[in-house]
């Protein structure tokens, strides 16, 4: 875990293989079809394939704490017609079921009719973002790119972020199968891809078990996956 604490990030070449990548291309496909967007939130309540992927024995070997659990979760579809770039942020909000009051949580806001807030600093340097790559993400495709070492300087005013990113940035070329793992911290964007191809991406986010104020509830549901994706043929 090295890389992931000093840097912000790590790479997991190969995590899933063909046979498995096929299957959750499929569900994918399903889910954003059913939803009619390209970009699906609430992922692992509208499939029980990616909440069990979500809490499987091969993500849960990557993380670099056994008390994580998913607590949101994301579809991103990019295609040639659906082809947006990204501009340098941090992610800076969670999720939770109601808006409450709480010291230390603010300022709310609510996307898709979701709750959103901005917790302590403490909470979201526990956190970490796994990104499941299902097609080939190069830097001709949208590819992430990233700041190293972005993640130990907190909360980034615009004025720090333009001084940050001045210096270059780590593209994160990936093929189908790879995973890369990141703290929410980390400045991070993606340019609009200029060979666009599909390219999709499950995007978890993990928090510890007892990172939220008690007065606070996580908006998705984090009932517990009973397989590991070895089930799947």
């Amino acid at each position: 875990m090295n890389s992931l604490i000093r840097y912000g990030f790590q790479m997991h070449p190969g995590v899933f293989a063909e046979d498995e990548i096929h299957l959750l291309r499929e569900e994918a496909d399903r889910v954003a079809a059913d939803a009619g967007s390209a970009c699906v939130r609430r992922l692992c309540e509208r499939s029980d394939m990616f909440r069990d992927l979500a809490r499987s024995s091969e993500i849960r070997s990557l993380l670099p704490h056994p008390d994580l659990q998913p607590v949101r979760s994301i579809l991103f579809d990019k295609t040639p017609s659906e082809n947006w770039p990204v501009a340098w942020h941090q992610d800076l909000t969670i999720c939770t079921q109601a808006e409450t009051p709480c010291d230390g949580y603010g300022p709310w806001s609510c996307k898709d009719g979701v709750p959103h807030v901005q917790p302590p600093l403490a909470l979201l340097a526990s956190m970490v973002t796994v990104r499941i790559h299902l097609d080939p993400t190069g830097g001709e495709n949208g590819a992430l790119r990233v700041i190293p070492s972005s993640h130990l300087h907190g909360r980034l005013n615009q004025e720090s972020i333009a001084a940050l990113t001045a210096g270059g940035a780590h593209t994160c070329e990936c093929q189908p199968g790879d995973v890369l793992l990141m703290s929410p911290l980390i400045l991070h964007s993606s340019k609009r891809s200029s060979r666009p191809d599909r390219r999709r991406i499950l995007h978890f986010e993990y928090a510890p078990t007892d990172a939220l104020a008690p007065r606070l509830t996580w908006h998705e549901s984090s009932a517990e996956a009973t397989t590991s994706l070895q089930r799947f043929p």
